[in-house]
Order: C-alpha cells, then structure tokens, then sequence
C-alpha cells in the first residue's frame, strides 16, 4: 500500500516538472520566435528580427518610411533618388558637370547675354544625360544599385522597394497619365506579395507592413476600380490633377 502511495506521488512530481518545463519552452519560443510556415503537420519556426539600433542606418530609414507623407516623399526623392543620381520625378538620369562643360556654361551664358536669350543656357553644376519617355521610371534596382543605401539590410531594402513602387509607380494612390502604365493588376498583385513577404516583427517593420496592406493596398486598389469605371466628376477630377502636375 505504501509502496502505491510513493509511486503516485512520485508521478505527479514527475508530470508537475514536465508542465513547467513545457511552460518555460513555450514562452522562450514565444518570445524569441514566430510561426513562419507550417507544412505537413510540422510547425517550422523562424528566429524574430530584432529591432535595429537607432544610431544604424536602417533606424534611419524606417523612421523617415514610418513617418508623414512629406518625410516619406522627402526621403525617396532626396536620400534614394537624387542621393543615387536621378532626378525627383524618378525618369531622369543626371550627373554632376566636370571642368570643360563648366567653362562652356560660362561661355553660354555670355553667348546668351548678347544674343537676348538665343543661344541655350547650358547646365554649370549638373547635366541630364538619360531621360525615359514621360509615363515610363527607372526601375527600382537600377536606383538602388548607385544608391549607399544598397548596403543596409535586405529586409529593410524590401521595404523601401515598396515605398518606391509606392510614390514612384503608384504616385501614392493616385491614377494620372504618368502613372496609368504602372496600374496594371499583375503590377498591383507584385506590389501586394511584397508587402505579403514582409516580416511582422521587428514593430518599425511591421508599422510600415500594416500601412502598405491595410491603408495603401486598398487605396491603389481603389484608384485603378475607379479609373475602369470612370464617372463624369472622375474625369475631372483627373484632368486636374495631370494640368496640375506641371
């Protein structure tokens, strides 16, 4: 009989050490990683982002990216754009005038002078030296790759990939003639996988991931379902945003 007493209390010890160890497990992986697939009844883990440092660059780049409209506008045309050696509008390639072009500057402008505005005016700082037809931009990659911004991490990369295609391609939301190439389903669906691949953690990633598939998604989504069912104040509306454009 006490033999059947110590061996029962001897497996409630035993199940008593087993919960908590399962308990303690579940909350380091809870704390330290996230469901990142599940396939044939086998629950793959994958270890979290951790935040980035606030001194390093990609802090940086996610705070402008997590920011307002017109940082967020500020960091693609200055910090990615122009910072690589393309213009604002993203269809213009430029590069800075060397020693010769300055002094035929010079001589333009004298020439210029004397001619009561004939004779063209040439660049002294910066001369434009590939330009895409109106309605067509330089692709992402061929800005990130002249871009020092290339060297921070991949995940962040993807993000501001995403507020490219976002202000560049998609004018944020906006449908006009310089954009209506780049409103097509197959770019859209592009656009959403991206935002799909994503990471929801570390949180200044997953800010910028619930933006882009709760309020941007939808929004270009909407401007394309208006542009297909087009109404007369629609086109108004339109034809004043391209005459406002330039």
């Amino acid at each position: 009989m006490l033999k059947g007493s110590l061996f029962i209390i001897l497996l409630l010890v035993l199940n008593t050490n087993v919960y908590t160890g399962e308990v303690i497990d579940n909350d380091f992986w809870e704390d330290e990683y996230h469901d990142f697939e599940t396939a044939g009844g086998i629950t793959v883990f994958a270890e979290r982002i951790q935040e980035f440092a606030p001194e390093s660059e990609e802090a940086k780049v996610l705070t402008a990216l997590n920011g307002s409209l017109a940082e967020r506008r500020q960091f693609i045309g200055t910090d990615l754009l122009e910072s690589a050696g393309f213009r604002r509008t993203g269809n213009v390639r430029y590069r800075s005038t060397d020693g010769s072009e300055k002094a035929l500057s010079i001589l333009h402008g004298f020439g210029r002078l004397l001619s009561f505005g004939l004779i063209p005016l040439v660049p002294f700082f910066e001369i434009d030296y590939d330009r895409l037809p109106r309605g067509e931009f330089f692709s992402f990659d061929s800005v990130i790759s002249r871009s020092e911004l290339s060297r921070i991490s991949p995940v962040v990369v993807s993000v501001l990939r995403i507020e490219y295609m976002l202000q560049v391609e998609f004018e944020n939301g906006i449908l006009i003639e310089d954009t209506i190439r780049y409103y097509t389903e197959e770019n859209i669906n592009r656009f959403e996988r991206l935002i799909l691949e994503l990471p929801e953690f570390p949180p200044s990633i997953g800010q910028s991931r619930e933006r882009y598939l709760n309020i941007e998604l939808p929004k270009i989504r909407h401007a394309l379902h208006r542009h297909n069912n087009r109404s007369e104040d629609y086109l108004r509306a339109l034809e004043n945003l391209n005459f406002s454009r330039f």
